[in-house]
């Protein structure tokens, strides 16, 4: 009998769940209603970059981090938030102040995503965690899935890319960051106030979250659009970088840690999704192309070098994942990736 890790995450989605649930395989589940589409996500809290790179084990961070790990699926679908609630399972022993940094984390970051924190279920548990589900509508506009992409269209990142590894490569170094609040080791943010305007207007064909890391991701839609996929080196730049660290700026993108969405766009609708960019003060990078050239792959670009791109996977229930290894194996992984 086989075991789940001789499948993998993606072949367990691929293979099992599809026969047991409708609609798997995208960011969230839409469900169609009167008048649009509700969007529905679940996704449980991992232990927070701050706890385990930062040091900080403030419960705060695991609070915004829960909202933001499922607002940034809503956002890939481009929908417009609605709710959200939080499953929490917690000692009987653990002090009321910790219980309500918790819950403060839990507020603060329903209110940058603007959704509305609406409840959830408590119980008591050997151990604090939480599971939190968002939802979010479409109303005249169809929701974006991972599928839809063309020949010939960009892959634009909403978003800014490598300041998670800027600063907790820095970080796990002991050197300083700044003001903790600023810092996406800290305090990631997702693109649920922007995504949204570009699917009202039909600018976007695919789309998905990175949070497995930008790598993944490409993988992920190039496999799903039997496309291939040429990701630009030279445009994954990252504000803030020493020249001491500029040579590793597209490195820096590579991994997670940015809540990040991708997208498929027609190179016709490119201008206008900068305009909708600059006016919102949203973050967009053209990186890279879809092309019918080695469908199913990603291949770097640094100039006129070319590379198929290493596996750097977050990938669950897989033998080759840094989970089962900690996060200095991902570090090692990713300092180690051959890149053109």
């Amino acid at each position: 009998m086989s075991k789940l890790i001789d499948l993998g995450e993606r072949e367990i989605l691929k293979q099992i769940i599809p026969r047991f649930a409708e609609g798997a395989g995208d960011d969230c589940a839409i469900i169609q209603i009167s008048g649009g589409h509700l969007v529905v996500t679940t996704d449980p809290v991992p232990p927070p970059a701050a706890a385990a790179i930062g040091r900080d084990d403030d419960p705060f961070w695991m609070g915004w981090l829960l909202v933001t790990i499922n607002v940034s699926d809503l956002a890939a679908a481009g929908a417009v938030p609605l709710g959200f609630l939080a499953a929490i399972e917690c000692e009987s022993e653990r002090t009321t102040e910790s219980f309500e940094r918790l819950l403060e984390g839990i507020r603060a970051s329903c209110a940058a995503a603007q959704i509305a924190y609406v409840g959830g279920n408590l119980r008591e548990a050997s151990r604090l965690s939480a599971v939190g589900t968002a939802f979010g509508i479409c109303d005249s506009y169809s929701p974006l899935t991972r599928v839809g992409a063309k020949e010939g269209d960009s892959i634009i990142s909403i978003g800014q890319g490598g300041g998670f590894w800027r600063d907790a490569l820095r970080l796990l170094v002991g050197k300083d960051i700044g003001p903790k609040d600023r810092s996406p080791v800290f305090k990631p943010i997702s693109q649920i106030g922007f995504v949204h305007c570009l699917a009202r207007e039909h600018l976007v064909r695919a789309a998905m979250d990175n949070s497995d890391g930008l790598l993944p991701s490409l993988n992920e839609l190039a496999s799903k659009n039997n496309l291939g996929v040429v990701l630009d080196l030279e445009a994954l730049t990252v504000p803030g970088l020493t020249a001491e660290e500029s040579g590793d700026a597209a490195r820096y993108w590579l991994g997670w840690g940015d809540w990040n969405v991708i997208l498929a766009v027609s190179p016709a609708h490119e201008d206008r999704l900068f305009e909708l960019a600059n006016a919102s003060r949203a973050s967009a990078h053209r990186i890279g192309r879809f092309t019918t050239e080695h469908p199913g792959l990603v291949m770097l670009q640094r100039g006129s070098n070319t590379a198929l791109a290493p596996r750097l996977e977050s990938e669950r229930f897989a033998r080759d994942s840094w989970m089962l290894k900690g996060v200095g194996e991902y570090v090692r992984m990713l300092k180690e990736v051959p890149l053109p």
